[in-house]
């Protein structure tokens, strides 16, 4: 599917365990962000330059941003959810982290002053999130698949104070292809998930096991643009998860007329849905375990 459908991204590129709904409130923050970051902490965007372990054998490290909220506690009872955001080839490639801040992304959004926080519509709280934006500087890359994202969400456990109920992950066209391997080559690391949000996304290697979401009472929301030549797959894979009538039921959304570009719309906390934004929607899953 990679090679296959691989020009039509860089070209597009270049032209522009169940869920649940929870009802407990996080503890007060008390940290500052400037007690989080230390003096030699590099910063971009308004978001910390981390290195992380991938257990890739050519690419054991991978750069990141990271955003903690500004008043971060370490100690907190219940942890912040954690977003993570697979990029596409134009968020990948290089060795300059910057890439990271392309026009839409969540990381440009949080540099743009966007705090990374929403309000739960089901218990109509607010939840400050950890995004984390992970970036393969391997030439032409298309990003990080499943092997390296379970490696690096069990690197973030160990140094952050993740609600492991609320573990999201979105990912924007070749990102989605990243995204889909999480649910399809792995099933402990597919588990791990309460929400997953493609946006604009590229194939998957496996189709066979996008069904994985439904086996496991994942919620997924698809944003793809109508005139994206992603839309095909959009509308497919969005079936294919609902054939079975899941407990959570996969919703697509056709951006009218937009081509490989819905994470600009998708990423906005102003943009919203049924009156809910992207994070919101989030917001509404957990994941139980037992």
């Amino acid at each position: 599917m990679k090679t296959i459908i691989y020009g039509i991204i860089t070209v597009c590129v270049l032209c522009v365990c169940s869920c649940s709904k929870e009802n407990s409130a996080p503890t007060a923050s008390v940290v500052s962000a400037s007690e989080v970051s230390s003096s030699k902490t590099e910063i971009v965007g308004r978001q910390q330059v981390i290195t992380i372990k991938t257990g890739d054998y050519y690419y054991p490290t991978s750069q990141a941003l990271l955003w903690l909220p500004i008043k971060y506690d370490k100690n907190s009872e219940w942890g912040y959810p954690l977003l993570i955001c697979l990029g596409g080839v134009g968020q990948n490639g290089s060795s300059d982290i910057n890439i990271l801040l392309s026009n839409g992304t969540v990381a440009k959004r949080i540099a743009d002053g966007w705090n990374a926080e929403a309000v739960n519509p089901v218990n109509g709280r607010n939840y400050k999130f950890i995004v984390f934006s992970p970036t393969k500087d391997e030439p032409h890359s298309w990003g990080w698949s499943a092997s390296a994202v379970k490696v690096m969400l069990n690197e973030l456990r160990k140094k952050y104070n993740i609600n492991n109920h609320r573990v999201y992950i979105t990912g924007l066209s070749a990102g989605g292809w990243g995204l889909w391997s999480c649910i399809t080559d792995d099933e402990d690391l597919c588990q791990q998930f309460a929400a997953i949000g493609p946006v604009s996304s590229a194939g998957a290697d496996h189709p066979d096991k996008i069904t994985n979401v439904d086996k496991y009472g994942i919620a997924c929301w698809n944003i793809c643009g109508t005139a994206d030549s992603f839309y095909g797959l959009a509308v497919n894979y969005t079936n294919t998860i609902n054939k079975n009538k899941p407990p959570i039921s996969a919703t697509l959304t056709g951006l009218d007329g937009v081509g490989h570009s819905a994470w600009i719309e998708a990423y906005n906390p102003n943009w919203t849905k049924n009156g809910i934004n992207f994070y919101q929607w989030l917001l509404q899953y957990r994941k139980r375990i037992k």
